[in-house]
């Protein structure tokens, strides 16, 4: 027969097993319930933002001018994290929007805007303009000082990029 102590010892250690298995059950499962509310969230995201550029390129076709800039409605982070829009070129008149999260690739969302007529391709660098007051490019990393999106034309092409505002005001 065992001695009574080694036998609550074996029981002590036995609940206190169970509790934690149970914790890290439940730490697994509110994990993953977070980084699917935060891929709803990206993806409102990413529809927000592919409505945005397919709205700023009717606009910008509509006129003569060769730049055409429009402030972006997105939220500063995303559940308290800071996170990233990329803009990719499929192929004629097809980009891609991709929003992730800053600190976690797993949670990547997608967006296909339709242009329908007209070559619209991606500024592939970053560019910073000193006498608008911007920096633009194919990404932009939230949270950030005023996001725009803007369309400039050169050479009968349309080029689009993500960007934001580098004045001190």
């Amino acid at each position: 027969m065992p001695h009574p102590v080694y036998s609550h010892i074996f029981g002590t250690l036995a609940l206190i097993a169970m509790m934690i298995s149970v914790s890290l059950f439940a730490e697994g499962i509110l994990y993953i319930s977070y980084l699917q509310t935060q891929k709803a969230r990206l993806s409102e995201v990413a529809e927000s933002v592919a409505r945005e550029l397919v709205e700023i390129v009717s606009v910008h076709t509509l006129g003569e001018g060769g730049f055409t800039y429009m402030q972006l409605k997105i939220p500063q982070t995303i559940g308290g994290s800071a996170y990233i829009i990329k803009l990719e070129e499929l192929d004629e008149n097809r980009l891609l929007v991709k929003v992730c999260l800053q600190h976690n690739e797993i949670v990547k969302v997608v967006a296909v805007p339709n242009f329908g007529t007209g070559t619209i391709h991606v500024v592939n660098i970053t560019v910073i303009d000193t006498s608008r007051q911007i920096e633009y490019g194919p990404e932009l990393y939230v949270p950030c000082k005023k996001p725009i999106v803007f369309v400039l034309r050169k050479d009968n092409k349309y080029y689009i990029a993500l960007g934001k505002s580098i004045s001190g005001g």
